[in-house]
């Protein structure tokens, strides 16, 4: 694919991404149908029913801030400011955290990521989507590839992924890069930032194009567009799932250690011990503690 524009794309080297205020994001996320509630001059959503967290994951909340939202719920979560000793911490939010941005750079990988990208480098293609068209014609297939191999969800039907990007990239607030070997879409990346801190929000990957580690390149590419947006302090790229130490290995060699945000979190007695017993890994998630 020698010109980009065919695909609504352009050369990645102009990407950058761009943050968000707390409020664009609340506007953006309502326009994308999400419920979004105003407490206390913060903005947060419902991410499993019934449990709040604040849209803006990683805002250090002050005490009057890290409050139920709703009396309609039976927990919540909020990183605090790390400055503010008068609301002592009763939990934590278990991230994998880039904050040295302005020294990420390859050449500190270990030998074997190094080799990975620039195996990547040679096979790979990364543009910046700038519209749907790439993933209207091709990135259902990729996605339903990554859905088999991982387990982890059933893919939408084909309808449904077509619509979701009736508005996807208007505003243009997330960026999403895409990755092509031979010309054909081997996996993207979708992320956004919100006041300096940017989000890796997904990564989907053909199971076939995994040898090329296009994985690494998507990544490092999403960080370069970070720094070379200027205003952004750190990357988070998800929580900690460590039941796949795979992933965990691979997200720590690449620059994004496990990190624990103290955090406020509330959880109803009864629903908490249900979550402890039945689903370990989640009540970790939630609480940062076993």
């Amino acid at each position: 694919m020698d010109n980009p524009s065919h695909w609504q794309a352009r050369e990645i080297s102009a990407a950058l991404l761009k943050s968000m205020t707390e409020l664009e994001m609340a506007q953006w996320r309502r326009r994308e149908g999400h419920q979004i509630l105003e407490h206390r001059g913060r903005y947060w959503e419902e991410v499993r029913r019934g449990f709040y967290q604040p849209i803006h994951w990683l805002a250090r909340l002050t005490p009057e801030e890290a409050t139920a939202p709703t009396p309609w719920c039976w927990g919540f979560r909020a990183v605090l400011a790390a400055t503010d000793r008068s609301l002592p911490a009763n939990g934590a939010m278990p991230t994998h955290l880039l904050t040295n941005l302005a020294d990420y750079h390859p050449q500190n990988f270990s030998s074997k990521r190094k080799y990975d990208l620039r195996k990547c480098q040679k096979l790979v293609r990364f543009m910046e989507l700038m519209g749907p068209a790439l993933l209207q014609a091709q990135g259902y297939e990729v996605l339903a590839s990554a859905l088999l191999r991982t387990g982890c969800a059933q893919p939408p039907g084909w309808r449904a992924y077509q619509q979701r990007f009736q508005d996807y990239f208007h505003p243009q607030r997330r960026l999403v890069i895409a990755g092509l070997i031979d010309a054909k879409l081997g996996g993207y990346l979708e992320g956004f930032a919100v006041d300096g801190t940017a989000y890796i929000d997904e990564i989907i990957i053909a199971t076939e194009a995994l040898p090329s580690q296009i994985g690494t390149g998507l990544v490092v590419e999403f960080v370069q567009a970070c720094q070379r947006a200027g205003n952004i302090r750190e990357v988070v790229y998800g929580l900690h799932s460590r039941e796949d130490t795979a992933l965990c290995f691979f997200k720590d060699r690449i620059g994004f250690p496990v990190t624990c945000l103290p955090a406020k979190v509330k959880i109803n007695f009864l629903v908490r011990k249900l979550i402890q017993w039945r689903y370990p890994h989640v009540y970790y998630r939630l609480t940062g503690t076993q």
